[in-house]
């Protein structure tokens, strides 16, 4: 299981721009930071510890710290098995989790992790956990596209098309490592335990590793993570 970052893209800016930049950029912004920390999430829909997870520990924290200080990637597909003879998935919580997944895995790779969040975070919150062979209505999504500021047309094309559905199956599957629960989440490489580790902390203390620093991550709370680590 490999870890990829995707290199960031120089922007050339005319003198006179930067000179402006320059002014109006405040000084913290100028000075280089650490990368964000990496947080790899391999959840599955209608699962109440994914659920747990989301609501109580990386929406939050997410909403906290933001894109500079987490690199957030998230794989919907968890416990599922692919059937390659049928070009098939066969998921833990039946049918309606497998349709569920594919409606996370379209907004993953539609739209950026502050967007499609608040997509997961209404979901989480909308549908009833547990087994269920009926897909859910599609009204059910696309009332949380829209309260998310998803484009639900788009999301619903790439819900629809059978070879790019397939196709974001086998990249999850193909991500997903061989894991004992879901979720299954690693902070920068890190196996993070949702049951007893504090996420902001573990996150807090990445972070402050190489050198980084956020209003939300006092020294109180980087401790809460040595200590869980003891």
């Amino acid at each position: 299981f490999t870890h990829r970052r995707i290199p960031s893209i120089n922007i050339c800016i005319r003198p006179q721009k930067f000179e402006t930049m320059l002014l109006s950029t405040p000084l913290a912004m100028l000075v280089d930071s650490p990368p964000p920390v990496v947080v790899q999430a391999f959840t599955e829909s209608l699962c109440i510890d994914c659920k747990h997870f989301f609501i109580n520990s990386l929406i939050p924290t997410y909403n906290q710290l933001g894109a500079g200080v987490i690199d957030l990637q998230i794989f919907p597909f968890g416990n599922a098995q692919l059937d390659m003879d049928n070009k098939s998935v066969n998921c833990q919580h039946g049918p309606a989790e497998c349709d569920a997944n594919t409606w996370q895995q379209c907004a993953v790779r539609q739209t950026d992790a502050s967007t499609y969040l608040k997509f997961f975070e209404c979901l989480e919150n909308t549908l009833p956990m547990g087994h269920k062979d009926e897909p859910f209505e599609e009204q059910v999504f696309a009332k949380c596209a829209t309260q998310s500021g998803i484009e639900f047309e788009g999301l619903k094309r790439c819900h629809g098309n059978p070879v790019l559905r397939w196709m974001l199956e086998k990249e999850n599957s193909d991500k997903t490592p061989d894991h004992e629960y879901v979720p299954w989440v690693y902070i920068n490489g890190n196996l993070f335990n949702y049951e007893t580790d504090d996420f902001l902390a573990m996150v807090c203390k990445e972070y402050a590793a190489k050198g980084g620093s956020h209003p939300a991550c006092s020294s109180e709370i980087i401790d809460q993570a040595s200590l869980s680590l003891q």
